[in-house]
């Protein structure tokens, strides 16, 4: 089989860790031949053998016009193709799936360009009409797609994403020494980008609820800015919490491992997430996590993890203070994360997606 893959994303936020996680696991199939079109100057150092140069920015006009192009000269020349994201350009070949993972700027379009949002309905739409299959990564959002367009439910294909096998317990003298290094004392984590859906607002106002208790205690956002100077850096000044808040943008995976086992717990306060990496990599770490009772997340980590309301500052800090300060729940749920991840596995989702490449090949 000749899969063309989109791999514009790779390296980048979350789509770019699916990408990887399941196309690590798909190129070592013998019987299989991926394409990887994309930036040459990063695929050359990726996971990838064959690369294309597809050079267009995501999400601009040049991506419809010169992908238009480029798929019109490979459409004889491969069995599936799949683009890892809904922005796909016009001429879209009849053999091709796309991957939808959420559908956040439509279900809070307050927090984005209205522009933008107009465009994107418009290629999200195409997209789902003209594509063989949809794969997507919970039941949460297979229904969130129906709600908005309901005739394409024989299309769509529920498939789990994995967690990495790097994710894992470290050592105490490990988390110790990295602790030492990075001049960090106590703290409480947060792992994803700062846009607003990500609800980082209410969450620094529970975290200044909780303080006088927790004098020592700090909390670490590890995520991409958007802006210089965005609503946290604003509230740390307005609030005096600039000693209180370490703010990290970026961090590679093994420097990501140390921040999750030096944690005394991960937060996901998010009003919205299709599926969401950060928990069951905590899980995998052996750290308790307090994470929003909405969207996927309920679906995805079970009764692995502790429950608040996202829209009350009350509940969010409410449960911060519980998951520091009762040890036999903070076991229970770490003991319930090493079951919960065992059925998330790159190996699995990337043996679940060839069998949807199959299948589009036989319709």
């Amino acid at each position: 089989m000749r899969i063309f893959l989109d791999a514009r994303f790779y390296k980048k936020s979350g789509i770019g860790r699916y990408i990887e996680g399941v196309y690590s696991e798909i190129v070592k199939m013998s019987d299989v031949e991926v394409f990887a079109g994309g930036y040459v100057e990063v695929l050359k150092q990726s996971i990838f053998k064959n690369y294309i140069p597809y050079n267009s920015p995501i999400y601009s006009i040049y991506e419809q016009i010169e992908g238009s192009i480029l798929l019109k000269k490979l459409e004889k020349s491969f069995d599936v193709f799949h683009f890892p994201q809904y922005n796909v350009p016009f001429l879209l070949p009849k053999n091709s799936i796309v991957t939808v993972h959420d559908l956040t700027q439509f279900k809070f379009p307050k927090f984005f360009n209205k522009l933008k949002v107009k465009s994107a309905k418009i290629v999200l739409k195409r997209a789902l009409k003209k594509s063989k299959i949809i794969i997507t990564n919970s039941n949460f959002t297979a229904k969130d797609i129906l709600n908005f367009y309901p005739r394409i439910e024989s299309k769509i294909r529920v498939i789990y994403w994995g967690i990495s096998d790097v994710f894992k317990p470290i050592s105490k003298e490990e988390i110790e020494l990295f602790k030492k290094e990075k001049n960090l004392g106590d703290y409480i984590l947060y792992v994803g980008n700062r846009k607003p859906h990500k609800n980082l607002e209410r969450l620094v106002k529970a975290f200044l609820k909780i303080k006088s208790d927790f004098k020592n205690l700090k909390l670490v956002i590890i995520g991409e800015k958007f802006k210089k100077e965005d609503e946290i850096d604003r509230l740390k000044k307005s609030l005096n919490l600039e000693q209180e808040i370490i703010e990290i943008t970026r961090a590679s995976d093994n420097e990501l491992i140390k921040y999750y086992n030096a944690s005394l717990l991960v937060i996901l306060p998010s009003l919205y997430e299709g599926f969401g990496f950060t928990p069951l990599e905590a899980m995998a770490c052996g750290v308790p996590t307090a994470i929003s009772n909405v969207s996927s997340l309920p679906e995805i980590c079970s009764d692995a993890a502790y429950y608040f309301d996202p829209y009350s500052i009350e509940s969010i800090s409410e449960s911060i203070y519980k998951l520091l300060t009762d040890n036999s729940l903070r076991q229970y749920l770490i003991n319930k994360g090493f079951e919960r991840i065992k059925i998330f596995s790159w190996e699995k989702t990337a043996k679940e997606h060839l069998k949807v490449f199959e299948e589009v090949v036989k319709l």
